[in-house]
């Protein structure tokens, strides 16, 4: 992302989202982007997963319906919080 673009996506969530909505079209929407890195995988209840550049935690909330421990991490505090906010069910760092 262009350096301003990620400046204000993160002050703005509605651009970061819908930079993220746009991105995953080519691939068939958001739901068929989160799920294409899930391919293969075994996630139990008790499998710890780390969320890296969580951002508002879109992926987060798709990670908590498969693990009991889920961590977001992200460079941003306000983005963060907007995690906190959006997926309550995850810790972060």
């Amino acid at each position: 992302m262009a350096t301003i673009l990620r400046e204000w996506s993160y002050r703005y969530q509605w651009l970061y989202d819908g930079i993220s909505r746009l991105a995953a079209l080519s691939v068939g929407g958001e739901e068929q982007f989160r799920q294409l890195a899930l391919q293969g995988l075994t996630i139990k209840p008790e499998t710890k997963v780390l969320d890296l550049c969580c951002g508002s935690g879109q992926a987060t909330q798709v990670l908590v319906k498969y693990s009991d421990d889920v961590t977001g991490l992200d460079a941003s505090p306000l983005s963060l919080k907007r995690a906190q906010q959006n997926v309550p069910q995850a810790k972060y760092v």
